[in-house]
């Protein structure tokens, strides 16, 4: 497990959740505007973003970030896909209404 995860929970809705926050050790950073927690452990940050997902709050988390994905070289790697998959012709189902 990690011990250098960086937990920050942003947005307005952090004012309602400021006294939680505080208990739970975080320190409002004014210069980013967040409420920061850091080196905590992963078990730590799981039930931080529980309590996050279950309220609305938005929340980052240093070990969860995505990595940035080129897509021209991947595109140049020969990964380009077969434009007959992307679409299928499909047979649409007929009218139950009678027209008289």
């Amino acid at each position: 497990m990690s011990e250098n995860i960086t937990f920050a929970v942003s947005g307005s809705e952090t004012y309602y959740h400021k006294d939680w926050l505080k208990s739970k050790g975080f320190k409002w950073v004014a210069s980013s505007k967040k409420w920061e927690k850091l080196n905590i452990l992963e078990i730590e940050a799981d039930q931080l973003s529980e309590y996050c997902r279950e309220f609305g709050l938005y929340y980052e988390r240093s070990d969860k970030g995505m990595p940035k994905f080129d897509y021209e070289s991947y595109l140049w790697d020969g990964n380009i896909p077969d434009k007959s998959i992307w679409y299928e012709e499909k047979s649409l189902p007929n009218s139950t209404n009678k027209e008289d």
